[in-house]
């Protein structure tokens, strides 16, 4: 998609930051506009070459991760979704310390405190696959994975990989 707007690359923390004050400034799914993202966000939208109506935005933070957050409209459906994205892009195995400055549970934490109740969903054996936050008008998903595989501390160090909101 597109660089996020100035010269200074964001942090994974500042991008994080974004998708909250986007995520609190939504009523419904409605708002899932390029110009609310845009205003919400501070970073540029541009129109995909599809031509199906999806945009988005996207921009390298670190050697090893990038960040796309795009809005497209499913086939059949009436509604936008969007869907937001820290991608590893160098390093498959790298981990997530560069992006887990606000972790899973500052996240939560602040859902909550935009009205948003919580549930978990389980995957296989029993593993958490994703948390569902909702409000009456909204709905997302939030999933997360372990900041490294260095230590039982940063395996249970929950971080923020990907948010859908449909």
């Amino acid at each position: 998609m597109t660089a996020a707007t100035g010269t200074t690359p964001l942090s994974g923390d500042e991008v994080s930051r974004r998708m909250l004050k986007l995520i609190g400034s939504l009523a419904s799914n409605a708002d899932l506009t390029a110009e609310h993202l845009e205003k919400h966000t501070g970073l540029a939208m541009r129109q995909a070459d599809s031509g199906d109506g999806s945009f988005g935005a996207g921009a390298q933070i670190h050697p090893d991760w990038s960040y796309n957050l795009y809005v497209t409209r499913p086939a059949g459906s009436q509604k936008n979704k969007l869907i937001f994205d820290f991608a590893r892009t160098g390093n498959e195995r790298a981990p997530m310390t560069p992006i887990c400055g606000l972790d899973f549970d500052a996240y939560a934490k602040e859902l909550k405190g935009m009205g948003f109740s919580d549930s978990a969903s389980y995957g296989e054996h029993g593993r958490i696959d994703h948390w569902n936050f909702q409000r009456p008008t909204l709905s997302l998903q939030v999933f997360i994975e372990g900041e490294s595989n260095d230590s039982p501390e940063k395996i249970g160090h929950r971080c923020v990989k990907t948010i859908t909101i449909e």
